[in-house]
């Protein structure tokens, strides 16, 4: 298996006492070859397979709230298993502008049509990853991948039955997926954000007036201020009048 990056909220500063509970829980080669053999593209292929998938591997651990591919980063590089935690992710619907949620949970696999598909360029910008919990996850390099399962017919084999599954599974679905009102808010407050051509933060120069914001995102007036306040509360904004500073975008995104 390849190098094990572990990413950690911060670096300390050299008078911070190190909390050793804060350090992530290692994942043995023998666990995260275990939890790769457990997910329906791999279930059930030979040792040999299974070694060439794993020497193509990383491990890689986040704390709860970090950002596992900002929008736009995530080019589909990696097909990704969450061996531990849950991983969110959160897409722009361009024609409506909602943001989808999706949670992908402890041995969900994540980006496999992505890593083959033509389009996954353009979709995979949409995309922001980050660690909704602590999180552990097993990315496979999207090119190795792709090398293999054409050599692999068993490998091939597995993973046109994990795509037939899914799209039937999508086609039967008829449920419409419903965006949090407070998303919605959000969404058309990106609309208003400036870069600040002096400082070089985000910023939105003059806010909306709370019936303005609401009737663009269809929501009540209390939805739209509640939805502002807590941007500020958790420290995704600050009042600077008329408008916002955006202090954390990765998150308000």
């Amino acid at each position: 298996m390849s190098a094990t990056p572990v990413i950690l909220p911060k670096t300390p500063d050299k008078d911070d006492v190190i909390d050793v509970d804060a350090m992530p829980v290692s994942l043995s080669d023998a666990d995260a070859a275990s939890a790769v053999a457990a997910v329906k593209p791999f279930i059930g292929l030979s040792g040999a397979i299974m070694n060439a998938v794993m020497e193509n591997a990383d491990v890689r651990y986040y704390a709860a709230g970090q950002t596992v591919f900002s929008a736009g980063q995530y080019e589909a590089s990696d097909a990704i298993i969450v061996a531990r935690g849950e991983m969110r992710v959160s897409s722009v619907d361009p024609a409506s502008g909602a943001v989808l949620i999706d949670d992908i949970g402890a041995g969900d696999a994540y980006g496999f049509d992505l890593v083959f598909s033509e389009a996954s360029g353009e979709l995979s910008r949409r995309l922001s990853l980050t660690a909704e919990e602590d999180l552990t996850i097993i990315a496979i390099d999207a090119e190795a991948l792709r090398a293999l399962a054409g050599q692999r017919p068993s490998l091939m084999r597995n993973l046109a039955y994990h795509f037939a599954h899914e799209l039937c599974r999508r086609r039967f679905d008829t449920s419409v997926p419903q965006v949090a009102p407070e998303k919605r808010v959000f969404t058309e407050l990106l609309k208003y954000i400036e870069r600040d051509a002096v400082q070089g933060d985000w910023r939105i120069p003059k806010m909306p007036k709370h019936r303005e914001l609401a009737d663009l995102a269809d929501v009540e007036e209390s939805v739209a201020a509640g939805a502002v306040a807590a941007l500020i509360q958790e420290g995704v904004a600050q009042r600077e009048y008329p408008g916002l500073v955006i202090v954390d975008m990765t998150k308000l995104n």
